[in-house]
C-alpha cells in the first residue's frame, strides 16, 4: 500500500504533458482549483493520496505513475524527425510518452537480463564506414538488403515502437523520435504514428543515427538542414541501400520504374532512393528534381506503387515479459506507465498471456 510520501507533485506535469491539458484542464478534470495543482506541481504542497486515485481512475493510470522519479532516460535531447506543422503541444506530448516508454524499455531490458547497447565501437566520423560496420556486425553482407530494419536495432541492444503515439500524428506532422545521450546504454527509438512500411525503415534507421552519432546534443535539433539531421539521413540511407548498390544499379537515365525494382529488392522509397543517389553524385540534382515532378504528378509521393513488409516491435515486450510479468497490467504498476500504452507498446494484456512473438536472439549476460 503506497504512502502519501512516496508521492510525487510534479508527476503531475508528466500527466499534464501525455494528456495535452493545461493546469486548468486537469483542476477542471479532477474537480479542484488550479491554484492547488499549481502548488502540488511546484512540490510547494504534498500531492495528497487521495487525489492521486482520482487522478489514476480519470486517466487510467496506476498509481504508481505518481511515484516515479525522473530517469536517466530523460537526461538526453529529443530528436525529431518532424514537419513544420507539428505543434509545440503535440511536441510535448510526444515527447513524455518518448520518455515514459523509455523508462519502461530501460528497466524490462535491464531486469531481463538483455545486453545492453552495443554499437558505439563501430563509430566513425565516415557514415559510410560506420553503416557498413554495423551491417557487418549483424552478418549483412555488403550489398545485401537489410531484411528487418526493426529486428536489425534489436539486435543491436536497441528497443524499438512503431506507433507510439498514432492518433497525435494523424496529419503525419511527427514521424520519428529518440533521446541519445551518454548516460544511456538501452536507448530506445520509435516511430510516431502510422507510415508506410518503407518509411517506417527508414524512421527507425534515421533515430538510430542520432542515437549513434549525437549523444553529446546539447539542444534540439531545428532544422532539416542541420548538418546533424543531414547525417542521420545519410545514415539510413548508407544502411538501408549501400553505397556500392546504388552506383551500380542508378544511372542517369534510369526510369522511375527502374527505381521501383530498387525499392523492392531494398524496402526503402523511390523518394529516399533518389535523394540518395543525389547525396552519392551517382545522378545530377536537375535530374532528382526531374524525378520528384514526376513522382508528384503521378501521386507516388503520397502513395508509392510497391508494397513493402510492414515490420513490428518485438524486444520490449519480450523483456518485458521476461523481466517482470506476463501481465501487461502488473509490468504498467511496476514501471508506473499508463495502462493502454503499456499494453500498446509491449503487447502483453492484462490477463496473464503474452502476445508476442519470442524469436529475437538476444544474448543474457554471461552467455
Amino acid at each position: 500500500m503506497l504512502s502519501e510520501s512516496e508521492l510525487r507533485g510534479d508527476r503531475l506535469i508528466a500527466l499534464r504533458q501525455m494528456e495535452g491539458l493545461t493546469q486548468a484542464d486537469l483542476a477542471a478534470h479532477l474537480g479542484i482549483g488550479q491554484a492547488f495543482i499549481s502548488r502540488i506541481e511546484k512540490e510547494d504542497k504534498p500531492l495528497p493520496l487521495e487525489l492521486a486515485h482520482e487522478a489514476a481512475a480519470e486517466f487510467d493510470l496506476p498509481v504508481e505513475f505518481f511515484t516515479v522519479a525522473r530517469d536517466v532516460a530523460e537526461v538526453g535531447t529529443p530528436t525529431f524527425r518532424k514537419t513544420s506543422k507539428a505543434t509545440v503541444r503535440a511536441e510535448l506530448k510526444v515527447v513524455r510518452a518518448f520518455h515514459e516508454a523509455a523508462r519502461l524499455f530501460r528497466m524490462a531490458s535491464e531486469r531481463s537480463g538483455y545486453r545492453a547497447a552495443d554499437i558505439y565501437q563501430t563509430v566513425s566520423d565516415d557514415v559510410e564506414e560506420t553503416a557498413a560496420n554495423l551491417r557487418s556486425m549483424l552478418g549483412i553482407a555488403p550489398g545485401d538488403p537489410l531484411p528487418n530494419a526493426t529486428r536489425a536495432a534489436e539486435r543491436l541492444g536497441v528497443g524499438v515502437i512503431h506507433e507510439l503515439l498514432p492518433e497525435v500524428d494523424e496529419d503525419g506532422d511527427h514521424h520519428g523520435i529518440s533521446c541519445p545521450s551518454t548516460s544511456v546504454d538501452r536507448p530506445l527509438v520509435a516511430t510516431v504514428g502510422a507510415q508506410p512500411p518503407a518509411v517506417a525503415r527508414l524512421t527507425v534507421m534515421h533515430e538510430l543515427g542520432h542515437v549513434i552519432f549525437d549523444r553529446d546534443l546539447g539542444a534540439p535539433i531545428r532544422s532539416t538542414r542541420d548538418p546533424r539531421e543531414v547525417r542521420a539521413y545519410r545514415f539510413a540511407g548508407a544502411m538501408l541501400v549501400p553505397a556500392p548498390v546504388v552506383k551500380r544499379r542508378v544511372t542517369e537515365s534510369l526510369t522511375l520504374h527502374g527505381y521501383l525494382r530498387i525499392k523492392a529488392d531494398y524496402g526503402v522509397s523511390v523518394a529516399a532512393i533518389v535523394k540518395r543517389a543525389s547525396d552519392l553524385g551517382v545522378i545530377t540534382p536537375q535530374r532528382a528534381r526531374s524525378l520528384y515532378i514526376q513522382m508528384s504528378s503521378q501521386g507516388w509521393r503520397t502513395n508509392e506503387p510497391v508494397a513493402v513488409a510492414p515490420e513490428r516491435h518485438l524486444l520490449l515486450g519480450q523483456a518485458a515479459q521476461h523481466g517482470i510479468s506476463a501481465n501487461g497490467r502488473e509490468v504498467a504498476r511496476v514501471a508506473g506507465t499508463p495502462f493502454q500504452r503499456t499494453y500498446q507498446w509491449t503487447g502483453l494484456d492484462d490477463l496473464d498471456r503474452a502476445t508476442v512473438d519470442n524469436v529475437v536472439p538476444l544474448r543474457r549476460r554471461g552467455a
